[in-house]
């Protein structure tokens, strides 16, 4: 898949995840998750797309899993999991979050993107909160073409997961980027 190359040849060369997990979008995300897990009592988290981890070694949670496609320096000793996210049969979590990933799968790779968003409620045990571009807003479409696509991902959750309830839409994007939190809650 052409998304998945992209990413593993950018972290093997050096890069990082980009300006979403870097200075105050970072610390947006962080603070936005630790409130969150702080409110909830969330005791697991299950991140689907860990990148280059400089979020992941800053959330506090007792029991944290990440996934990706590469396997980056692990210097926090983090429970990492290298595999494709609809391939992933490991342990569920009480909070599956998916930040900044949804908009980097392309076009030929929407079936890829709605198995791995039928993998992150099939193991979330509570929430499901996803960082990323409001797939309602038409715009996006036409916008950076050859590195995001406008992933349908609010559609399929919609459609495809009744279970889910949104519980939480962030206002509007801050400084610097077009995502915004959406927060699901599995109703029982």
């Amino acid at each position: 898949m052409q998304s998945i190359e992209f990413w593993k040849k950018r972290y093997q060369t050096g890069g990082n995840s980009g300006a979403g997990s870097g200075s105050d979008l970072k610390n947006f995300k962080v603070n936005f998750i630790n409130e969150f897990v702080q409110s909830k009592n969330i005791e697991s988290i299950l991140d689907f797309g860990h990148g280059d981890l400089r979020i992941a070694k800053e959330l506090i949670v007792d029991n944290y899993t990440g996934i990706d496609i590469f396997n980056p320096p692990n210097d926090y000793n983090l429970n990492l999991v290298n595999v494709k996210f609809d391939e992933y049969y490991g342990n569920s979590a009480e909070l599956v979050i998916c930040l900044d990933v949804l908009y980097h799968i392309l076009e030929p790779e929407q079936e890829y993107m709605r198995k791995s968003i039928d993998k992150m409620f099939e193991k979330s045990d509570k929430y499901v909160i996803i960082y990323a571009q409001d797939s309602r807003d038409n715009k996006f479409d036409t916008m950076y073409r050859n590195h995001l696509y406008n992933s349908k991902w609010f559609q399929h959750i919609e459609y495809s997961h009744k279970e889910a309830k949104l519980i939480y839409e962030q206002e509007s994007s801050q400084h610097g980027t077009t995502a915004k939190f959406f927060v699901y809650e599995k109703m029982k």
